[in-house]
């Protein structure tokens, strides 16, 4: 374990790092823009496809990480609480929860261990069930942080109420 750990390059704790900061935050009572909410959810969502393996082809990748997208949106909408989040001008004022926290470094982890599997053992990396098990773990987990976003997004359209509309 400690020589994972030593060969592990230093952006990689960087990126650690960064994650947990924003994650830890989410822990507090915070406030968010809509412009973050925008585009948090771009960038993880980025990342994930230029990292999906496409050898056998973009229709399995991109259609499992898509059904994943969709789970992990409809567990987004009852994983995630909206109880208490109030709009104040043009920024959310959200409870804080340490599921934004969890689904972070579920990310980190997934994205993790794929780079270390592949680093492993490149002979399986292309197989088939390797390439759709990746893609429905990235898009299960944007899906979560997609769909998080999007419900949140809701409540500049619905005014200054304590409810986000379905």
């Amino acid at each position: 374990m400690y020589d994972i750990l030593r060969g592990t390059p230093l952006w990689v704790y960087a990126v650690f790092f960064i994650l947990t900061y924003y994650g830890v935050r989410a822990c507090f009572k915070s406030h968010e823009s809509k412009r973050s909410l925008q585009f948090t959810p771009a960038v993880f969502v980025a990342i994930s496809l230029v990292s999906l393996n496409f050898s056998q082809g973009a229709a399995i990748p991109l259609s499992v990480y898509a059904l994943g997208m969709l789970a992990g949106w409809v567990l987004a909408l009852r994983f995630y609480s909206y109880e208490g989040v109030v709009r104040d001008g043009d920024r959310l004022v959200l409870n804080g929860t340490t599921k934004v926290l969890l689904v972070y470094w579920g990310f980190f982890a997934w994205r993790y261990y794929s780079g270390y599997q592949a680093a492993m053992y490149p002979e399986l990396v292309d197989g088939v069930s390797a390439v759709a098990t990746s893609a429905l773990a990235s898009g299960i987990i944007n899906g979560l942080i997609v769909g998080r976003s999007l419900r949140l997004l809701r409540f500049f359209k619905a005014g200054t109420g304590a409810r986000a509309p379905l």
